[in-house]
Order: structure tokens, then C-alpha cells, then sequence
């Protein structure tokens, strides 16, 4: 997928999360569409930094570390736990959804610069 693809996911991602975020029973489809956004966001930033992305989950991390975004990793990480621990372990709540929506910010902050 190309970095401007990446980026119109980002945007429909985003509006759906607008639409969900203010009602605390959307905490777990919330907190996955911010792993789903965070991929996208990654995605779009590492082309346009480094000309290469992942177009799955799976070693973003790894290609993150490659290029010295430990900060990104770290937060991309967080984020797993965070949707790992709404989808299979059945807990949602406000401060989950808070934290999600700021680990949000700080990626796409950097996949802007």
C-alpha cells in the first residue's frame, strides 16, 4: 500500500473513532481501531522517513527499532497490551480508552514530522 493510501485509512479510521470515543460501552472497538489507526500511522510515517513499511503488525516493532523510533516501538507495544487485554480478557473502561487515544497522538505527532 502506498504512504497515501495509508494515509486516507488514517482518516476513516480517525472519523470512526470520533464517532465512538465518547460513549465509554465502545471501549474495546475503540481501543482496535487505535491499533488499526496506530499501523496505518507507522506505515505512512516510516515510508516517508525511511521509504519502508510494513503493511501488517507483524515486525513493526522491529523495523521501528531498525531506525532508531525506540519511542515509537515502545508506545505501538503499549498499545498491543492495551487492545490484548480489551479484546481477549473482556475489561474495558475510560482510563484504557484515554490512554489508547494519547498513545494515538504521540504516533501520529512523529509520523508527521
Amino acid at each position: 500500500m502506498k504512504a497515501e493510501d495509508h494515509l486516507k485509512k488514517v482518516n476513516e479510521i480517525k472519523a470512526s473513532i470520533d464517532v465512538l470515543k465518547e460513549d465509554e460501552t465502545h471501549v474495546i472497538a475503540v481501543v482496535e481501531l487505535t491499533y488499526g489507526l496506530a499501523q496505518h500511522l507507522i506505515a505512512y510515517g516510516l515510508d516517508n522517513k525511511y521509504g519502508e513499511h510494513r503493511d501488517t503488525h507483524h515486525g513493526t516493532p522491529a523495523l521501528l527499532r531498525k531506525h532508531n523510533e525506540y519511542e515509537i516501538a515502545t508506545q505501538f507495544e503499549r498499545l498491543d497490551t492495551l487492545r490484548h487485554g480489551r479484546w481477549y480478557g473482556g475489561k474495558g473502561n475510560g482510563e484504557v480508552l484515554r490512554e489508547a487515544i494519547k498513545i494515538i497522538g504521540q504516533i501520529e505527532r512523529w509520523s508527521e514530522e
